[in-house]
């Protein structure tokens, strides 16, 4: 794993903890009926995309979209049980057995190719 591509799986799990930092807010300021929380959850959403944008320059997009969005699912569900007291249901937990698991094998499938060198090609 190369430096860059080090830094691109990084900025993929901050990506995954804006998108759930946003979504808890949004849920969070709700109950309150403020305005507060779209402010934050418009913010995290967005800074979330951008780090998805550049995590995708080493990352293959349908690797990184899939871990960003399961990733994302497995942790709000997760964070919403906890502190909203949600359902988790066992047909949830083996749905999230099957993201987990098709998470992992996309994970273990996806090679990242070297960067192109830029075409020297003469008329």
């Amino acid at each position: 794993m190369t430096c860059r591509t080090a830094r691109c799986w990084f900025l993929l799990f901050l990506a995954v903890l804006l998108e759930l930092l946003g979504t808890t807010a949004l849920k969070f300021f709700s109950l309150d009926d403020g305005m507060t929380g779209y402010g934050v959850m418009l913010v995290c959403i967005s800074l979330s995309y951008w780090l998805l944008s550049k995590a995708i320059e080493a990352i293959p997009v349908s690797t990184a979209y899939a871990i960003w969005e399961g990733t994302g699912l497995i942790g709000i569900t997760i964070v919403t049980y906890l502190l909203f007291h949600e359902s988790l249901n066992p047909l949830k937990l083996l749905a999230f057995a099957a993201i987990i698991s098709g998470l992992l094998m996309i994970k273990s499938g996806t090679s990242v190719a070297p960067p192109k060198e830029e075409s020297t090609y003469v008329r």
